[in-house]
């Protein structure tokens, strides 16, 4: 069971959303007898992991050139410049299926040569509404940028019925986003994302404090973690607030000083952050955007206790059910002070276990995502 997988980053170390996925997929289609051949672009600071040999039969690195001339491409950015000759001479070599992982890497799907191969993409957001929202919540005062990610849902949004139409199958990240692209295709199945949990380990009793967390220099995530402290945490509200994240902003920093209650947490590693998670008595989750699924959340309710989130954050997930869903300042401050006091009972951790080790197990959704590919006869 041969199956070339082309990820957007290199998925280890997995410290941000769609590694996390990508990686932990690997690992349960390689648990489920999988030969994983692996396709993933460098750039910035990561670097070749030989980690990954742990889990796939190859890996396969390809610089990835960012050069600002490929933003003259009528592709979108991210798509042009992981189109790289060399993997697409490597993918024409056998016959094993693809997954192609995000928009990203699907420029090749309607390659001609690989008109006869089976062809799946993981669709991590609805791409070209997520650029746009990351337009929207950037400051007028960074116009490049601003103009970069408007141009570049512009261009996904051209570009998202090619995808669509030379995809064989189309797996999605949440039923949202299955329901948005079955309006184009009928070969559409939601899976959930893949994540480094097996079963719940959330301890009853009480917490130490109210948590959010996430990587800090995302626009969505500085913007939900600053309101947050001005509009929830601020004024008399003196319940322990502790911010943790990588990479936060010096805006974030400034704010965090304010308080002597509101405590910033600057770039842990996975072990202090599930600490971090499994200490808090409340995890705190809020979005503006619903893109795609929320990791922070699942890992929330697999590790730690009461989980206040908005509406964005559990959008098509089905995880609703499992937490107190409030939208405005005032109904969060309400209901963190009729948590902070309450201990946390084996009877919620009990709920938890029949919904997330079942819907959201590795190896199930690993049988699942299977059944949809067919394996190479000769393979």
């Amino acid at each position: 069971m041969y199956l070339h997988v082309v990820a957007f980053d290199i998925p280890y170390p997995a410290n941000y959303g769609g590694v996390i996925v990508i990686f932990n997929q690997i690992k349960a289609l390689h648990a489920q007898g999988v030969k994983v051949i692996l396709h993933c672009f460098q750039y910035g600071e990561r670097t070749p992991q030989p980690e990954l040999n742990r889990y796939c039969h190859e890996v396969y690195y390809y610089k990835r050139s960012r050069s600002i001339i490929w933003q003259l491409s009528f592709l979108p950015f991210i798509m042009q410049t992981r189109r790289n000759r060399s993997l697409l001479k490597r993918l024409k070599k056998d016959n094993h299926p693809i997954l192609f992982e995000g928009m990203h890497t699907a420029g090749f799907v309607w390659k001609k040569s690989l008109r006869s191969r089976q062809k799946l993409v993981r669709m991590h957001n609805v791409e070209w509404q997520y650029y746009e929202s990351l337009s929207q919540l950037t400051p007028a005062t960074e116009p490049f940028e601003k103009a970069y990610y408007f141009i570049e849902s512009i261009k996904l949004q051209r570009t998202e019925p090619w995808v669509v139409l030379h995809a064989d199958e189309l797996i999605t990240i949440s039923t949202n986003d299955q329901a948005y692209f079955r309006e184009m295709k009928a070969n559409v199945h939601y899976i959930p994302a893949f994540h480094p949990n097996t079963s719940v380990e959330s301890q009853t009793g009480r917490g130490e404090f109210v948590l959010f967390h996430g990587k800090l220099s995302v626009p969505d995530n500085e913007r939900a973690a600053i309101w947050l402290i001005e509009e929830v945490f601020a004024d008399n509200f003196e319940i322990p607030f502790v911010v943790a994240g990588l990479e936060p902003t010096e805006r974030l920093r400034e704010v965090s000083r304010r308080y002597e209650h509101v405590r910033l947490v600057e770039n842990p590693d996975d072990r202090e952050m599930n600490n971090l998670i499994s200490k808090a008595h409340i995890n705190l989750l809020v979005s503006s955007q619903s893109a795609g699924v929320k990791l922070k959340l699942i890992n929330a309710l697999f590790r730690g206790r009461f989980c206040i989130v908005n509406d964005q954050m559990v959008n098509g997930s089905g995880l609703g059910k499992l937490c107190y869903v409030r939208n405005s300042a005032s109904a969060m401050r309400q209901t963190i002070e009729a948590l902070i006091n309450a201990p946390f009972e084996q009877s919620r951790i009990d709920e938890r276990r029949a919904l997330l080790e079942t819907a959201y197990s590795n190896e199930e959704n690993a049988k699942k995502l299977m059944a949809l590919i067919k394996f190479d006869a000769g393979s």
